[in-house]
């Protein structure tokens, strides 16, 4: 059996990205740039595609006067900061990997995020597939094939496992998905405790 699995929400907390834009900007006196300006980026996501981090910073250097690469370290920085595991998610990325291939798949403007978790978590994965590289966000099916073909899996022995209304793409792709507090996919849970269990049984 193996696995993809999401990153924000499951395996960490969700952070609002614009709230720590807000907060990096703040800095410069600049903060109500984002609200006037994240509704663009918003619809860009909303079409299913991804605008990295580095073109974030980019645009917003402009109001502050300052260096977007300077931005960008501050933002990294803040939501590693912020960023918090989930219940059972370092043990359960842990046994999944022990029974098979595991991929990371995340909408993220960073892929260093998913890095900084894995390496202080002290956990491996076998792929990490993410919007900001791919320009392509879930639930569209091309990202859910890639990340099998990442970690050279095939749909019906690969197991989904998310939290949001985009991870539902997975079953489009033909994975059986568990989704985690949230109604939908092929099976759902309170929480990834609950589907760990229930994986479990299975494996």
């Amino acid at each position: 059996m193996n696995f993809v699995v999401s990153f924000w929400g499951l395996l960490v907390r969700r952070i609002d990205f614009w709230d720590v834009w807000r907060t990096v900007l703040s800095r410069y006196g600049n903060d109500k740039v984002v609200d006037s300006t994240s509704w663009v980026f918003e619809e860009i996501y909303g079409a299913g595609y991804e605008v990295p981090l580095r073109a974030v910073a980019k645009v917003f250097s402009a109001g502050a006067r300052s260096d977007p690469a300077v931005l960008f370290k501050e933002f990294v920085e803040e939501v590693q900061k912020r960023l918090s595991p989930m219940p059972c998610a370092v043990e359960f990325l842990k046994w999944a990997r022990e029974r098979g291939r595991v991929a990371i798949l995340s909408n993220t403007p960073c892929r260093c995020f998913v890095e900084f978790f894995l390496e202080s978590s002290g956990v491996a994965v076998d792929a990490v597939v993410t919007s900001d590289e791919l320009l392509r966000r879930k639930p569209l099916k091309p990202v859910f094939m890639y990340a099998l073909r990442k970690i050279g899996a095939k749909p019906h022995e690969t197991v989904y496992v998310g939290d949001g209304e985009e991870d539902l793409g997975a079953m489009a792709a033909g994975l059986l998905t568990v989704m985690v507090g949230r109604e939908g996919g092929h099976v759902s849970f309170p929480s990834l405790c609950e589907a760990w269990k229930w994986l479990a049984a299975l494996a």
